[in-house]
């Protein structure tokens, strides 16, 4: 078979200069880039923008008061047939070392996982022989400074091979994206005229379990809050008033608990009431991905689902009601014989499209209300505690919402048809991915469509110990980008 010449370079590249790409990239995942870390933030920044300008891209480093370094930038053509946005985040989450097999940011280089018996191997030289299957361990290394490396590799390859880019690059690089991206939205609006794109491409995230790789025409929204709720103003002997002084803990179990069936379905009065219905080229992109369920059940370690939704996805495009986390007194040695004083439990909130944050927030304070609570947005007074036998705080956190990109589309299909060249396999068309990002802001404030394009494999711990990307999911990332900017993809303009 004929490959596109971009395709037949980025393989000619990676066969004659893998070992140099790799070098390249672990230099990078050795700069430090935890959340918060302003100067090791600022240097992925600084050091970004130099290796996009050795590729003869003009890139600034944008610092705004009280907020961290975004890089900006743009790659230019001569006879371009569209122009496309390519945001990519370089901060990661922080590292607890003593978890680690090896040092975060060693970059080390395994023949294998480490709990499948990898050894570590030494990085490769002009003429060594490279296994995809190798794993690269780093903080960072899938999530998410693995598209740096693809989309550079890849203009390096069409470079060598003489072949002339079809699609202008326009950059922005965010250092707060673990962060909730605060100031994302404020750069977006001063920066607008420079970050004009018929679409913009993220990286981050996985291919499918399959290993097939996977385009998503969205995400989730994100919304939440903490409840607390009272019991008597301090902890009290269980013996002595067990029976008859309220245990908050109980309370608040057994509100929790109310709020979905037995089915796992909400049952909060009109938490789908917003939520759009799914469309027949979803439901046709479900039913054509591989199944993955029973793999996906033995891997993960638990017996049967929450939902009798015969896929997964299917469970993604409905809003969840997620308790993430409870607190009320002391358990394991540090236990005592106590009613506790209060408990508060953490719910996230992935909103499906078409929900709205707020709403969805007031309807879960009416359903409180409408059980007999009477819900604070402040810590009570005593003279509350003592006024009301069902107390609670409601400490809410908005978020965002959700985004979809219509699967018919012209832009869906020029995107899949590319995954599908560089891959050479079938493509999952994902509807929604099931975490959030804040990918409404480039609606907002940028007036253009964003997919998400992942490259980084399923199995990589992002945001865990022993962080990792398979090699191979790389050598995908450099086709892949090859592919993209190396062909003409008039349907990026069309999507406008």
């Amino acid at each position: 078979m004929t490959l596109p010449p971009g395709l037949e370079a980025a393989r000619r590249h990676r066969e004659e200069r893998g070992w140099e790409v790799l070098a390249d990239f672990i230099d990078l995942l050795r700069i430090p880039n935890v959340i918060g870390s302003t100067g090791d933030l600022r240097r992925n920044a600084e050091d970004l923008a130099e290796r996009f300008r050795r590729r003869e891209a003009v890139m600034e480093v944008v610092e705004g008061e009280g907020a961290g370094p975004v890089v900006i930038g743009e790659l230019r053509c001569a006879s371009p047939t569209a122009t496309l946005g390519v945001y990519v985040h370089y901060d990661g989450q922080p590292v607890a070392p003593d978890e680690w097999t090896t040092d975060p940011f060693a970059a080390a280089i395994a023949t294998a996982p480490w709990h499948e018996g990898g050894t570590t191997v030494d990085p490769p030289g002009p003429g060594d022989p490279i296994d995809p299957e190798w794993r690269i361990y780093a903080r960072g290394a899938s999530d998410d400074k693995t598209p740096f490396a693809a989309i550079l590799a890849a203009v390096d390859a069409l470079a060598e091979a003489g072949i002339e880019r079809r699609i202008d690059l326009v950059f922005l690089f965010d250092g707060e994206e673990e962060s909730g991206s605060p100031n994302l939205g404020r750069y977006m609006t001063e920066l607008a005229p420079r970050l004009v794109a018929d679409a913009w491409l993220l990286c981050d995230g996985p291919v499918h379990q399959s290993r097939l790789p996977q385009v998503a025409f969205g995400v989730r929204g994100y919304t939440g809050f903490e409840l607390t709720v009272y019991g008597p103003d301090r902890e009290l002997h269980s013996g002595h008033y067990g029976n008859w002084v309220p245990n908050p803990a109980q309370d608040l179990a057994r509100l929790l608990a109310g709020c979905k069936d037995e089915t796992g379905r909400v049952v909060i009065d009109g938490f789908y009431d917003d939520t759009l219905p799914v469309a027949d080229t979803d439901r046709s992109a479900i039913a054509a991905m591989p199944p993955v369920e029973e793999t996906l059940r033995e891997e993960l370690g638990f017996a049967a689902a929450d939902t009798d939704d015969p896929h997964y996805v299917e469970a993604l495009l409905r809003p969840t009601f997620n308790v993430r986390g409870l607190r009320a007194a002391s358990v394991g040695r540090e236990a005592r014989n106590v009613i506790p004083a209060e408990a508060t439990a953490s719910v996230d909130i992935r909103l499906a499209a078409g929900d709205d944050p707020h709403r969805m927030l007031d309807r879960v304070e009416t359903h409180l209300r409408n059980q007999g609570w009477h819900v604070l947005d402040r810590e009570p007074t005593p003279e509350e505690r003592r006024a009301h036998r069902r107390l609670a705080r409601m400490v809410r956190d908005p978020g965002y919402r959700a985004v979809r990109v219509p699967m018919g589309s012209a832009l869906a299909a020029e995107l899949v048809a590319a995954s599908r060249t560089a891959s050479g396999q079938e493509v999952v068309a994902l509807p929604t991915f099931g975490g959030s990002l804040p990918l409404y802001l480039f609606e907002d404030h940028l007036d253009a469509p964003v997919v998400i394009l992942p490259i980084a494999n399923h199995d990589n711990n992002q945001h865990a110990a022993d962080e990792n990307v398979r090699v191979a999911n790389l050598w995908y990332g450099v086709d892949l980008w090859a592919t993209l900017i190396g062909s003409d993809l008039g349907g990026l303009a069309k999507s406008r």
